[in-house]
């Protein structure tokens, strides 16, 4: 089945991507969800983001929101965390269907605190900073897994 197929029959969409980036993947995950993709789902279906705030296009949001082309969406990750209070997400028009959620839904113990990469945001912090200072990867940061905001490297 195809996004597209998937999006039109879905009473739920909740989003489990990596933030790809143009440039970083054949398949970026940037604003994947915008007013196009918005438009392809049922007026009567709910998005749920849990992933990376920057999967969803806000502004398309609150639109899609706002004109009801879907019923609703809860969001625990955001394009600016914190949210910023002039956020188009923060419009008292939607907020009896827009949930915004203050980034917990990873709060369990292990998933914050374990060493282990493949488990924790502990060990993934970790594992990046060792990537980093040992030039992992051969030193190519859009090559390291566990380095989140690899723009900032281009500075």
């Amino acid at each position: 089945m195809t996004l597209d197929e998937a999006l039109s029959g879905a009473d739920f969409v909740s989003v489990h991507v990596p933030l790809l980036r143009e440039g970083e993947s054949s398949t970026p995950t940037f604003h994947l969800f915008n007013e196009q993709t918005f438009r392809k789902m049922k007026s009567t279906a709910y998005l749920v983001n849990t992933s990376r705030g920057p999967v969803i296009d806000e502004t398309a949001l609150a639109r899609a929101l706002r004109e009801r082309w879907i019923a609703g969406a809860a969001l625990d990750v955001y394009e600016r965390e914190p949210l910023p209070a002039d956020s188009p997400l923060r419009d008292p028009s939607i907020e009896d269907r827009c949930r915004l959620l203050p980034h917990f839904a990873s709060a369990a113990r292990i998933t914050r605190l374990s060493t282990d990469p493949d488990k924790g945001m502990a060990g993934r912090c970790v594992q990046g900073l060792i990537d980093v200072l040992e030039g992992n990867y051969g030193g190519d940061i859009t090559k390291m897994p566990y380095v989140v905001n690899k723009e900032a490297f281009a500075k």
